[in-house]
């Protein structure tokens, strides 16, 4: 199968050479794009610089616009599988294959990797208070809306499968999608998979996810979710 790895990425020319070097060295048989969301860094270049194919925006969209460019990059050029690395170096692609795999063996339409499964859980990873918070919001708000108890909502570190990532080139939510593409895909009827996974800490710039922005996510998870519930069923294809 044809595998890209989706790096949506703000600011963060220091920490791409190690994710790219660690991708390269476990992962050389997959295809990489860089979608720059309107970097005022040296993001772009160091990309480039890397020999990363660059997706670059005009105006800073969010991480739901930078991943959605990559989807629509994936459905164009016939990709099977789109997974999202973070820019950030966070999700350690060692764990790619486990994230695949499922996919693979026609097990799921989407795997999330989690740090959270109740069998595995990432006891050396600390979450951030701010992303403890909008998670435990928004485990809460999907349960209610559809019964699905997925342990860790805002993962950005997915593997989709063909016909989600097609789904997701032509609608996705801009803020902090994660937990409302769940309720997409559970409404749209597609299979959804947790698999344990370790994370890595942070080790240069910011995390977009602030304490400000954790004390709205609440509010903003229910008004997203509404919203979603609202609307008709669109279909998966």
């Amino acid at each position: 199968m044809k595998v890209l790895l989706i790096i949506p990425a703000h600011n963060e020319a220091d920490s791409l050479p190690s994710l790219i070097r660690d991708i390269r060295s476990c992962a050389a048989h997959y295809d990489v794009v860089v979608v720059d969301d309107a970097s005022t860094d040296d993001t772009a270049r160091v990309a480039q610089q890397l020999g990363v194919p660059v997706l670059r925006l005009a105006a800073n969209l969010g991480i739901g616009g930078a991943v959605q460019t990559g989807f629509k990059y994936a459905e164009r050029n016939n990709y099977d599988i789109a997974v999202q690395v973070d820019g950030d170096g966070q999700h350690d692609p060692a764990w790619l294959e486990t994230l695949i795999q499922p996919i693979r063996q026609g097990e799921a339409d989407c795997v999330i990797g989690s740090r959270y499964t109740h069998a595995a859980p990432d006891v050396a990873y600390k979450t951030p208070f701010p992303r403890r918070v909008g998670m435990y919001c928004s485990t809460g708000v999907l349960f209610l809306a559809t019964g699905l108890h997925v342990t860790d909502t805002t993962s950005g570190f997915r593997a989709l499968a063909r016909p989600v990532l097609e789904y997701f080139a032509r609608s996705y939510p801009v803020d902090h999608p994660e937990a409302e593409t769940l309720l997409m895909l559970h409404r749209a009827g597609f299979r959804i998979l947790e698999v344990p996974v370790r994370m890595r800490g942070r080790t240069s710039g910011e995390s977009l996810f602030t304490f400000t922005k954790a004390c709205l996510y609440p509010l903003r998870v229910v008004i997203g979710f509404a919203g979603l519930l609202f609307q008709r069923r669109r279909p998966a294809r």
